[in-house]
């Protein structure tokens, strides 16, 4: 139950992350022509944030959505990470993406513990 309560945390940040860049978010695109990403990178950023966000949500029902949920977000923050750093926005710009980075890692390690 702990897992699937963190895997909705996740989805929630993930979903209302993922929304904005779907939208087209004028300060998101900024940030993104920043990290020199277009806003087409920027949309489909925002689709994987989304389908990651569904997957957990689903999660309940199957671990095979916690895992594939986790695999896409997983990349996605470590993405984010290697963005804010190479655009020279230092450690501290990573700091959202690193606490949802370390929560679904844990997420994602779960979900190949057997069930006894």
């Amino acid at each position: 139950m702990f897992n699937y309560m963190n895997n909705l945390y996740i989805a929630k940040e993930m979903y209302n992350a993922g929304k904005g860049k779907l939208q087209g978010n004028e300060d998101l695109a900024k940030l993104f022509d920043e990290f020199g990403y277009s806003e087409e990178m920027m949309k489909v950023v925002g689709g994987v944030e989304t389908a990651g966000a569904a997957l957990l949500a689903l999660s309940i029902f199957s671990k095979k959505f916690n895992q594939a949920g986790a695999l896409l977000i997983e990349g996605v923050m470590l993405g984010a990470i290697y963005s804010h750093l190479k655009a020279g926005h230092g450690y501290d710009a990573t700091k959202n993406a690193r606490n949802i980075l370390a929560l679904n890692t844990t997420s994602l390690l779960t979900s190949f513990k057997k069930d006894k």
